[in-house]
């Protein structure tokens, strides 16, 4: 465990184990996305793309039909505020355009441009190489096991109980 990974097992001695183990879980998962965030928005960062910028592109992407700003809000657990300035932010550099809702005046629905995929077109070999250096460390098994743990880990915090203030 290298210096900067202390307050990954911080309190955690005088917890029962399998509680430990779990908050310790959360700690090691919030860590390993802040590292892999950072590394992102390094390697996007010449194209003026944030990680964020770029995880809502893909979204809107996998979409069947460009969404509307509540879709995309509620899909990434954001405000509809923050998707909106995202989404002006990212109108600006060319990679979408916020279309009115024909069906409804009031929605906002969120349109990849052609640029959007002549970039990354461009950028995945790149990026997609970098990942399988990211990931070299593990097996394709884990991997597998890794991805359908991380999975249920995601669904169940989708569905738990709201946490008491």
């Amino acid at each position: 465990m290298s210096n900067d990974d202390h307050w990954l097992d911080l309190g955690l001695d005088k917890l029962p184990a399998p509680q430990a183990q779990r908050i310790r879980l959360l700690r090691v998962v919030l860590a390993t996305a802040a590292v892999l965030r950072g590394r992102l928005d390094r390697a996007l960062a010449p194209a003026g793309i944030t990680s964020q910028q770029a995880a809502m592109l893909q979204l809107i992407e996998a979409q069947p039909s460009a969404p509307t700003i509540t879709f995309v809000a509620q899909a990434m657990g954001m405000t509809q505020q923050n998707v909106k300035q995202i989404a002006l932010s990212l109108e600006k550099k060319g990679f979408l355009e916020i279309a009115v809702d024909p069906a409804d005046r009031r929605a906002r629905r969120l349109q990849l441009t052609e640029h959007h995929h002549r970039f990354w077109k461009q950028r995945n070999p790149s990026d997609f190489s970098s990942v399988e250096e990211w990931t070299a460390g593990l097996s394709d098994a884990e991997i597998a096991t890794a991805l359908h743990l991380l999975t249920q880990l995601k669904a169940g915090a989708k569905n738990a109980r709201p946490t008491q203030t």
